[in-house]
């Protein structure tokens, strides 16, 4: 048996949204990049006192890894923010699921933005301690240095951006949304094919 075909109508993404996105992505790499590149051998004009008490390369270099890897990986969460995670769930995904997935990334979204806000603060107050360079004088290599922290300082602000952003557009194509396949007035958008989740209904 054929399965009918809905269709609804759906809210562009708003380009505000994306580009706080992809912009939560790009900030969060020259942290990770620089505290891997020591970790590996590279030593990007660190001190040698401060790589030997970091254990660079060595036992240290599995503990930054990680951390980098969990820095990119949350940054990778970020993109989820300019999809509509509904267009990625499995066909078969049960409907309630498929309803609530969206506003669990944007709450998620949020909790991340107060985690790294934490992350952020703490940072910048104990600079001293995180700087490689701390105590002597900055040259090229510790200006650079800084220059890869600084640029996740407004990592969290455009992750609860793009949060809230996409929570309020969640809320709006609940409101516009029309199952019977019916243009509300006033209303803008594509028709697209809506997933049917569940067994085929028997005609």
């Amino acid at each position: 048996m054929m399965t009918p075909t809905r269709t609804r109508v759906t809210a562009r993404m708003p380009q505000w949204i994306i580009v706080c996105a992809w912009a939560s992505f790009f900030v969060a790499l020259p942290t990770a990049l620089w505290r891997i590149l020591p970790a590996i051998g590279v030593p990007l004009g660190t001190p040698e006192a401060w790589r030997a008490f970091q254990d660079f390369p060595g036992s240290g270099t599995w503990y930054a890894l990680g951390l980098s890897a969990l820095q990119l990986a949350a940054a990778g969460c970020c993109l989820l923010l300019s999809l509509n995670i509904q267009r990625v769930l499995p066909p078969r995904t049960p409907p309630r699921v498929a309803r609530t997935a969206p506003i669990i990334g944007g709450i998620a979204g949020l909790v991340g933005a107060a985690i790294l806000a934490y992350l952020v603060v703490a940072s910048i107050i104990n600079w001293p301690l995180v700087d490689p360079f701390g105590g002597q004088p900055y040259d090229g290599w510790a200006w650079l240095c800084a220059a890869c922290y600084l640029t996740a300082v407004p990592w969290p602000v455009l992750t609860a951006a793009a949060s809230v952003g996409y929570l309020a557009r969640r809320g709006r194509a609940e409101a516009t949304d029309d199952t019977m396949g019916r243009r509300r007035p006033g209303t803008t958008g594509r028709r697209m094919p809506v997933r049917h989740y569940g067994p085929d209904p028997q005609l």
